[in-house]
């Protein structure tokens, strides 16, 4: 992720698109953070230095229900 190198574990988990999901234990890792949705980037603090990951924009994602979610779930 640019110049920031990430060792933690991790799973892999087909999600139809995502090329990663941030965990809730790697985010705590950090304590405040600053995110930014429609500009897609969030800063923190890691080994002293401040870290910016920016999110490539793309077309819109397909909402789906929380249904339709669990099947693809299921199936995968």
């Amino acid at each position: 992720m640019g110049e920031y190198v990430l060792n933690s574990p991790m799973l892999s988990i087909p999600m139809g698109g995502a090329d990663v999901v941030l965990g809730v234990q790697w985010l705590q890792s950090f304590g405040t953070m600053d995110f930014n949705f429609q500009e897609l980037f969030m800063k923190f603090y890691a080994e002293g230095k401040e870290v910016e990951l920016r999110g490539i924009a793309g077309k819109p994602r397909k909402i789906i229900s929380s249904n339709s979610m669990t099947k693809l779930l299921k199936k995968e």
